[in-house]
């Protein structure tokens, strides 16, 4: 490989070539935006400058990572070591070469472009170094090895560990790139940041250099757009005081002109450009980024894009209502939220969507709410890169269809081969003797269930939406081909019969419902009877045929639910529940499954067969192979469901043998009561194993049940309430909201790394702006107030990393809170309400 290569080439799209920053500028620009030019140093040239010194690795290896004094001091040795290599001669003079193709006297911004950075799973918001105005091919060279030194700073390695990244896994590409002389640069988000209203955009701004808006350190202008038409719906003209500037001896800070300070420093056609573009943007990576930009003169340079990292929660009953409609159970919930979020995240990955953080589902007084925020930005991206207006608009897609969706094909196969090894599983766990285990035991095999169930659900959620996305493609195409009136019907019929196991159960049981009509007194006797006591006094034993077909089916499909939570009992447990649907079935008419399968395939059949012959050559074959998949989609669907159930049978095995060994101990009064402990709690009891420890899980447990029955006979507000001070009240201070949420502590104000040593944990971290070396603090805070930036400066954007609330731009705080004073912090309205002092 090249030791650098220009935006254009295709080979930067690949970020292990380019790293996360340079991926992403040769994607805008072999996009077509209007990108300042540059090249890239790949990874593999940082190593090439590693390797003149072979004795770093073990360097890397002996960093004192427990110890963050004596970290930073190695990181700096090891950093000094790095900047005296020499850069090797090649390099030199590919740099020079790459250089000499623009006009004397270019200035140049040397960045990092780490491996691991601006990728979905971390920021890495200024970890690593950038310089901005480097003139000349040796002022150029210096700054690239500066940069490869920056990845072993020691913020930079903390960063690396507190994401998860491992050390030595990152390597280090560099940007160069034409300097833009920007009269206004800034941010903007793609959404709201702070609310997550996918329907809004923000923008933040200042003159001068871009680095005054990321930094945080100046008074920025803010507004709020509505993302359809640009309009603005909420602005903040701050007085601007300061900004970066560049020149031939480099960057500074100079004054605000006083005619200008108080002015916006962007028009209402620079707005709705910009407003324009981030559509734009979003459009072409079909996902809300949040972006850099500048203008010079009259141009509008795209800076950089990333995506979103976080998704402010909007709670609503939209997604969830359908899927769990009634009460949870704490501990039910607790054992299958984890997996839900695994399958979250490993189907995303799957389908080449940016990873999800946070919480999609989350349980509110024993209900289910949805972050109604992220299904909606998801779905719109999703939605977005498979609409077809037309079939010239499906040939021109058929080439990415196939690169970017060929997983579509294999998935089906590979869910099939692990389903064998969940089902062994399944039954080894089903088999295991429980009597007379003690209380860790049983605790360790309700973990094994969860943990068979996390790894067999992995995919299980790129299945459901890649059911619904391959139903959107396809009436998109029966649309264009049929038109707007005729699509449903048309839709209808194409997708009339799949086969399903819901299906194959109801045809079971409408069999079983007609062998029992043919015997009237047995079908009267049980009309008759209440379930229960049908099956009391012996239910089919007097048919001996009918009693084993009921016994076969209670064997084949007893595990099939009567609700979500396996707290509620399953078929095999509540057979009468079953009786119930064959009495249901003895007195309707219902059509014989197998005519009615027989009818709806032929109109099926005949439906596509009408619909391939309008449809162009070219997409004869590409519709019908979507039908297929579509049809595979949904009986896979339901057949991935109906085996999902399968764990409430030993779930409930577990957890029962738990509850009656509890209920021995005295922490319980019935076994199923367990399900009112939290999964922490109860793991905290187990492996505590005192009397006070588990004194405690039973007044949890007594308290849990309590609110699960109160619960259980109200109905949820759709959207949970957001709680917000009333504006005027005395002695409040206002700003920009930062990053949602509301949290109290005390105050601890910092000015330098001085005060870090004595900030404690949970405290309200206040200062008068943060960089990226006060990362640490965020960890330990519980809100964020600063006194200059905006929503889109490091701290707030650190801020929604870690999930702090944070309120930025509140004037005045520093000289009017005092230490220890208790405040609250509402990062979703931009107040901060300070209790009396």
């Amino acid at each position: 490989m090249s030791l650098l290569l220009e935006f254009k080439d295709p080979l930067l799209l690949d970020p292990a070539v380019a790293g996360g920053k340079g991926a992403n500028l040769a994607r805008l620009t072999q996009g077509g935006f209007a990108v300042p030019p540059g090249f890239v140093l790949p990874p593999d040239t940082y190593r090439i400058f590693m390797a003149q010194d072979p004795g770093l690795e073990d360097e890397f290896d002996a960093l004192p990572l427990d110890d963050p004094a004596a970290l930073e001091q190695s990181c700096r040795h090891l950093c000094a070591r790095i900047s005296r290599l020499p850069v090797p001669v090649q390099l030199c003079d590919a740099v020079a070469e790459a250089l000499a193709a623009f006009s004397d006297g270019t200035a140049f911004s040397v960045r990092s472009s780490a491996t691991s950075e601006d990728l979905g799973g971390a920021a890495f918001a200024g970890q690593h170094e950038t310089y901005l105005n480097c003139v000349g091919t040796d002022s150029v060279l210096e700054r690239i090895r500066d940069c490869w030194a920056s990845l072993w700073s020691a913020r930079a390695v903390s960063y690396r560990l507190q994401a998860g990244v491992g050390l030595t896994d990152t390597a280090m590409a560099v940007v160069v790139q034409k300097m833009a002389f920007n009269r206004v640069a800034g941010v903007g988000f793609c959404i709201n940041p702070v609310t997550g209203n996918p329907a809004e955009q923000s923008i933040d701004a200042n003159y001068g250099l871009g680095e005054s808006v990321v930094g945080g350190e100046f008074s920025v202008d803010h507004w709020v757009l509505d993302k359809k038409g640009g309009a603005v719906l909420a602005a903040h003209i701050a007085c601007k005081t300061g900004q970066i500037v560049a020149g031939a001896d480099g960057t500074w800070v100079a004054d605000v002109p006083s005619g200008d300070a108080d002015l916006p420093c962007l028009s209402e056609s620079e707005l709705a450009t910009l407003s324009e573009l981030m559509r734009r943007v979003e459009a072409y990576y079909g996902y809300p980024q949040d972006i850099e930009w500048g203008i010079e003169g009259g141009q509008l340079w795209l800076l950089q894009a990333r995506p979103i990292t976080r998704i402010p929660p909007r709670w609503t009953r939209d997604e969830s209502a359908e899927r769990f409609p009634s009460v949870i159970t704490p501990l039910a919930w607790d054992l299958v939220e984890e997996g839900f979020h695994q399958s979250l995240a490993y189907s995303f990955e799957l389908m080449g969507l940016p990873p999800f953080h946070g919480k999609w589902f989350a349980l509110f007084d024993n209900y289910v709410y949805g972050n109604q925020n992220a299904v909606e930005i998801y779905a719109e991206g999703t939605a977005r890169a498979l609409s077809v207006r037309s079939a010239e608009e499906l040939i021109a897609a058929l080439p990415t269809l196939r690169s970017r969706y060929g997983w579509v094909q294999d998935l089906p196969f590979a869910w099939s081969r692990d389903l064998d090894r969940y089902l062994l599983g399944l039954g080894e766990l089903m088999a295991e003797p429980l009597a007379g285990l003690p209380v860790d035991r049983l605790w360790d095999y309700v973990l094994r269930v969860k943990r068979l169930g996390a790894e067999y659900f992995l995919p299980n959620i790129a299945i459901s939406i890649t059911q619904r996305t391959l139903y959107k493609l396809v009436y998109g195409i029966v649309e264009a081909a049929v038109g707007k009136q005729a699509a449903a019907g048309c839709f209808d019929r194409l997708l009339a019969y799949c086969e399903t196991k819901t299906g194959f159960v109801n045809k079971e049981l409408y069999r079983l419902a007609r062998k029992i009509a043919q015997r009237p007194r047995l079908a009267n006797t049980l009309r008759s009877s209440e379930s229960r006591t049908f099956l009391a006094r012996g239910g089919f034993s007097q048919e001996p045929d009918i009693a084993a077909l009921f016994q076969r089916f209670l064997q084949d499909h007893g595990h099939r639910e009567v609700e979500f939570d396996p707290y509620h009992a399953t078929w095999l447990e509540a057979p009468w529940l079953v009786l119930e649907n064959l009495k249901v079935m003895l007195d309707s008419h219902l059509e014989d499954p197998a005519e009615k399968e027989r009818s709806l395939k032929i109109a099926m059949a005949e439906t596509e067969r009408q619909l391939v012959a309008v449809l162009p050559e070219g997409l004869r074959f590409p519709v019908q192979e979507l039908l297929r998949l579509a049809r595979v989609y949904t009986s896979l669907d339901d057949i991935e469901h109906y085996q999902t159930t399968r764990l409430t049978l030993p779930f409930r095995r577990g957890l029962r043998a738990m509850g009656e060994a509890l209920m021995a101990m005295g922490v319980v009064q019935e076994p199923m009561d367990v399900f009112f402990a939290s999964a922490a709690m109860l793991d905290h009891a187990v492996r505590a194993n005192t009397a006070t420890v588990w004194q405690d899980l039973a007044e949890q447990i007594s308290r849990g049940k309590e609110h699960y029955l109160a619960n259980r006979t109200r109905s949820p507000e759709w959207e949970l309430g957001r709680t917000a001070t009333a504006a005027g009240t005395s002695g409040e201070y206002t700003g920009l909201p930062g990053s949602p949420g509301m949290a109290s502590g005390p105050v601890f104000k910092v000015f330098s790394h001085d005060d870090f040593a004595d900030f404690p944990a949970g405290a309200v971290l206040v200062a008068r702006t943060t960089n990226p070396a006060w990362t640490p603090l965020f960890y330990k805070a519980c809100a964020v107030i600063t006194e200059s930036g905006g929503p889109l400066s490091h701290g707030a954007v650190t801020a929604r990393e870690v999930g702090l609330p944070a309120v930025m731009s509140v004037r005045g705080v520093l000289e009017n809170l005092m230490n220890g004073q208790m405040v609250t912090v509402d990062g979703t309205v931009g107040r901060v309400i300070p209790e009396s002092w």
